[in-house]
């Protein structure tokens, strides 16, 4: 499947989100409340881990596994940007002067090596996220934190996706997130809202991905019964 086509199939599955007003209300009042949008961030793990198996958003529940999901995620995070942080902190020390004297000497200046830092960190992050991104939806998948460290599986979902795809995709996905940060700064509740839908549409997006590379996750069991086997005693 083409990004084409993941994304409209994504946008697709978000769309149902209509469905359900119900659920999508509650889903827009948990991921508006900081500390509890972890419970928003562990549901998009669920679409994330459960990936083909849901033909829907499902309803919000079992609220203390996905507010530990949640957390787990933001951990992982924090875990892959310190290497970043520590980089981007070396960096600026040449900009310390700019910083703290250039707006006096020379404002142009100053807002010039402003504008070089924040793109020197964004292009940082970004990859460093190539990595950080295939671990964390490796560990969701296997449910086993550690996954964020196996480096070698990271780069087998890349390769298994195609890399150039890969690297689209990841392009596209932080566009969004930037529309949505946008909206943020508009309106906190509009962006909050935009961001529900985004945030579910990435979800179900990379849970295709991973679906591609790794197979579809948590197939419901089928027993096979054995027909000459004889009836149990009544």
């Amino acid at each position: 499947m083409d990004i084409v086509e993941n994304f409209n199939e994504a946008g697709r599955f978000t769309g149902k989100l209509l469905n359900n007003i119900g659920n999508l209300i509650i889903l827009l009042v948990v991921a508006i409340i900081p500390i509890v949008d972890l419970i928003f961030l562990g549901y998009l793990a669920k679409l994330i881990r459960e990936g083909k198996n849901l033909a829907e958003p499902p309803k919000l529940s079992d609220y203390g596994k996905l507010f530990v999901d949640g957390l787990k995620i933001v951990i992982a995070v924090i875990v892959y940007a310190i290497i970043p942080a520590i980089i981007l902190v070396v960096l600026a020390l040449p900009f310390i002067p700019t910083f703290t004297l250039g707006f006096l000497v020379s404002p142009l200046a100053f807002v010039a090596s402003i504008f070089a830092y924040v793109a020197i960190a964004a292009i940082i992050f970004f990859a460093f996220s190539i990595f950080g991104v295939a671990a964390v939806g490796n560990m969701i998948r296997t449910n086993r934190f550690m996954k964020i460290f196996a480096f070698g599986e990271a780069w087998r979902i890349i390769s298994k996706t195609g890399f150039g795809k890969y690297l689209a995709w990841l392009v596209l996905v932080f566009i969004l997130g930037l529309i949505g940060s946008g909206f943020g700064v508009v309106n906190w509740i509009l962006g909050a809202v935009v961001s529900v839908f985004i945030g579910i549409f990435v979800a179900r997006s990379f849970s295709t991905l991973l679906d591609e590379a790794l197979g579809t996750s948590a197939q419901p069991q089928t027993v096979t019964v054995n027909p000459s086997a004889s009836p149990p005693p009544q």
